[in-house]
């Protein structure tokens, strides 16, 4: 099943509780000149996190250039409340480097790749 596309690239499938896909409220707090705190609610947002134990060196190499870029992400994620993907705009919000697992026949084996996205505009 296909739970996340970056920049057209489908993702492996991360399993074992390692994909997860939720709507956040987007908001700030304020503190008054009364000294009373309020919240701003912007909306709402979209987050996803994957993350993946063992990654050939192709596939790493082209997710950290995605996620390294620092411009908006065009991606499609599979929310928690959906059987269909949503498509958007996200921002890198984390990324775990990984690191170096083996060398298998001359080419590198990556582990532990795990990043979170967040949804750049909030929507209704």
């Amino acid at each position: 099943m296909t739970q996340m596309i970056l920049e057209g690239m489908a993702l492996p499938e991360a399993s074992f509780d390692k994909y997860a896909c939720w709507e956040d409220v987007l908001s700030v707090k304020v503190e008054m000149i009364t000294g009373r705190m309020v919240t701003e609610v912007r909306g709402k947002v979209w987050k996803a996190k994957w993350a993946y134990d063992y990654l050939d060196n192709e596939t790493t190499r082209s997710i950290l250039s995605v996620l390294r870029s620092g411009s908006p992400i065009q991606a499609a994620v599979l929310p928690d409340n959906s059987d269909r993907m949503i498509s958007g705009r996200f921002l890198a919000e984390s990324v775990t480097p990984p690191t170096f697992l083996i060398s298998d026949g001359g080419e590198p084996v990556w582990h532990g790749l795990a990043f979170t996205l967040r949804e750049v505009n909030p929507h209704d």
